[in-house]
């Protein structure tokens, strides 16, 4: 797994530039994005809660590293804190635009995430696009690398 950002350096960005926007008394960013050496998988992972103000930059990060095809998309919620409404639209719309690019996508969830699943499955239902959504990772190799 090549790490492409940690949790609190602002996604892809250099990390000079995540403590300029992110100043002493505001939270790091929230996300982190790595890809699969060998796989290619990109793994988007969440710590705490997910602000507004960074849905584009875990996006954007996403356009940045996305194949051209057959990507295997993860997003790891498993330590997310709470639910922001604010994340369904713009990620829809960007399952949506690439939805070509897509060969799986995968929703990985703590078992108790009940608003969670229900929220990843209007997502897959509104895109068209199967999103599986998992609350253990013993059955798919894909997300095995992923135990915390």
């Amino acid at each position: 797994m090549v790490q492409i950002s940690r949790v609190g350096e602002g996604g892809a960005e250099p990390k000079a530039r995540a403590r300029q926007e992110h100043a002493p008394g505001r939270n790091p960013i929230s996300w982190s994005l790595s890809k699969g050496a060998v796989s290619g998988t990109l793994v988007l992972r969440f710590v705490g809660p997910t602000p507004t103000g960074e849905i584009a930059g875990f996006l954007a990060a996403l356009d940045r590293n996305m194949p051209l095809r057959d990507a295997h998309v993860i997003f790891d919620l498993r330590e997310l804190v709470g639910h922001n409404l604010d994340t369904r639209a713009p990620i829809q719309r960007w399952l949506l635009d690439n939805r070509s690019r897509l060969a799986q996508v995968t929703v990985v969830v703590k078992k108790a995430a009940t608003i969670i699943k229900m929220a990843s499955s209007v997502v897959g239902m509104a895109t068209g696009i199967k999103l599986r959504v998992r609350d253990d990772l013993e059955g798919d190799a894909s997300v095995l690398h992923l135990r915390a």
